[in-house]
């Protein structure tokens, strides 16, 4: 999927501090090193495994969308290292109250799930074959 990508972007202040967001989240602790979930493609730190969230009574989710595409996702209540894009919207949610919004790796862009936001609730759906627990190589 791709995404037309304003040149604003790159001076979006709320982008800036959702960086500064994820750079305070990058925590060097090894016992929280082994609860973090990583971007399968460039290892980049996600979200965490204490952040997994029951929605309709499960924390992982089977979907298929509107081509027939089918996608295996665990709910997560934060996923600091992912980056929402487009305009929210309710059509062909699999979270009925929810509108959702793609849901890119912030550091190589892969497409790692959706976050879905209700009027009083948000959570993100990240697509579990795309995230791994092995962390960036020590170097």
């Amino acid at each position: 999927m791709e995404h037309a990508v304003s040149p604003y972007f790159f001076f979006d202040p709320e982008r800036d501090n959702e960086r500064q967001r994820r750079s305070a989240w990058q925590i060097d602790d090894a016992a929280e090193r082994e609860r973090r979930l990583f971007c399968a493609r460039c290892r980049s730190p996600i979200t965490s495994l204490d952040l997994r969230i029951a929605v309709n009574g499960q924390h992982a989710h089977s979907c298929t969308n509107p081509h027939g595409l089918h996608f295996h996702i665990g709910c997560f209540r934060q996923a600091p290292g992912c980056a929402a894009f487009g305009a929210a919207t309710t059509e062909y949610t699999w979270f009925p109250g929810y509108a959702w919004r793609v849901a890119d790796c912030a550091r190589c862009g892969v497409h790692l799930g959706w976050s879905f936001a209700s009027s009083s609730d948000s959570f993100y759906g990240l697509i579990i074959d795309r995230l791994t627990s092995a962390g960036p190589a020590k170097g």
